[in-house]
């Protein structure tokens, strides 16, 4: 039931959702993922946010999911049944008060859906940029928003541009984001670097995050020249 709801669903939802979003999506792959994080970086010595989103399919918010999947009302008491279905330990049933259903075919699709604006959100920020020409006048939204980088595979991504503070007021603006979803970035797993030069005691040294690959084998992206 959860694959026919999926193929009815994900049609309508890849037409939504952004370039730079690769995880679980058909077509798609963490090579993809690469090579976009190569084509960003290749040219110019960028700051790196790689950041890991903490229990993702664990929190997410189902009231505020299903508000965002806005479907009809069938369908979408039918996915809040699979929601609230709760999980085994045992002989034991415990309640899912947040979070997907775990192993469910059609979890890593409504997690796309639920992190789905990231990229763009982003590049609304991006045009309140301070970012000047040499003559001192200011850069057009387009520059400015392709001036930086989100690049997302299911629950880690990374953000990237040439100037740290503009990272970092990224990086605060994201988890302002998620909070709405009930999620929040893991400090553990997040953190800031440089693709050429140490920063905060980080070399850049992107593993691509474990969960990308299915053999769990490092992937690391190519160096720039």
């Amino acid at each position: 039931m959860q694959g026919l709801v999926k193929l009815a669903l994900e049609p309508e939802w890849e037409a939504l959702f952004e370039p730079n979003s690769y995880g679980f999506r058909p077509g798609r792959s963490c090579q993809d993922a690469i090579g976009a994080i190569f084509l960003a970086i290749n040219k110019k010595a960028k700051y790196v946010l790689d950041a890991d989103i903490a229990k993702c399919f664990d929190r997410i918010n189902h009231e505020q999911l299903l508000r965002k999947l806005n479907t009809y009302p069938t369908l979408r008491k039918q996915i809040l049944a699979w929601l609230k279905a709760g999980v085994m330990d045992g002989k034991e049933l415990f309640p899912t008060s947040e979070g997907t259903p775990q192993g469910g075919v059609i979890s890593p699709l409504l997690a796309n859906i639920a992190l789905h604006g990231m990229e763009n959100e982003i590049n609304k920020l991006a045009d309140t940029f301070d970012m000047k020409r040499p003559d001192g006048t200011q850069l057009s939204k387009r520059d400015k928003r392709q001036s930086v980088s989100l690049i997302r595979y299911a629950d880690d991504f990374v953000i990237l541009h040439e100037d740290i503070t503009i990272v970092q007021r990224c990086q605060e603006f994201i988890s302002e984001w998620l909070k709405d979803m009930g999620l929040e970035l893991k400090p553990s797993k997040t953190r800031i670097a440089h693709t050429l030069e140490e920063y905060n005691q980080e070399n850049l040294d992107l593993t691509f995050w474990d969960s990308i690959s299915d053999s769990s084998k490092q992937v690391n992206t190519p160096p720039v020249r």
